[in-house]
């Protein structure tokens, strides 16, 4: 009989020797340690209603004037650092898993917006971007008569 691994336990096995190799290399007893990324990508929402294009990311652990946010053509990036506020010299982790460091992303807006009119809050976790669609005006039709030019 053939047996087929799927590549979701092959990286559930890859992951868990990762784990062992952190463990041994760091002198973690116990715990997962998790790998995290240079550079942190939150996860993202992006929506609109009739008027506007709200974007909501998920980054606790921050002050919300922390983040910097640039919009330039159809893009929008929000980038800033999380740092790891309890942080102590003399701290020995036995389990760490929340990701400290830079984060950015860059999301396609999916309409042309007003970036005066922007309002921005950070609550509970949650950065909240709202940006008001920029209108646009319906095209004006002109009626023009054609005369004939007299010879």
């Amino acid at each position: 009989m053939i047996r087929r691994r799927s590549a979701f336990s092959e990286f559930e096995r890859l992951h868990e020797q990762m784990d062992q190799m952190w463990r041994r290399l760091s002198g973690v007893p116990s715990g997962r340690s998790r790998f995290c990324s240079p550079m942190l990508a939150p996860p993202t929402d992006v929506y609109e209603t009739e008027d506007e294009i709200v974007i909501v990311a998920e980054i606790a652990g921050i002050e919300g004037e922390e983040v910097a946010i640039e919009i330039e053509g159809d893009r929008l990036t929000f980038h800033g650092e999380k740092i790891d506020r309890e942080a102590h010299p003399n701290q020995r982790h036995t389990q760490m898993e929340i990701c400290y460091g830079v984060f950015c992303r860059t999301v396609a807006l999916p309409a042309k917006v007003d970036p005066a009119g922007a309002t921005v809050c950070y609550s509970e976790g949650f950065l909240r971007i709202i940006l008001p669609k920029l209108r646009m005006e319906a095209p004006h039709r002109v009626r023009v008569n054609v005369r004939r030019q007299a010879d």
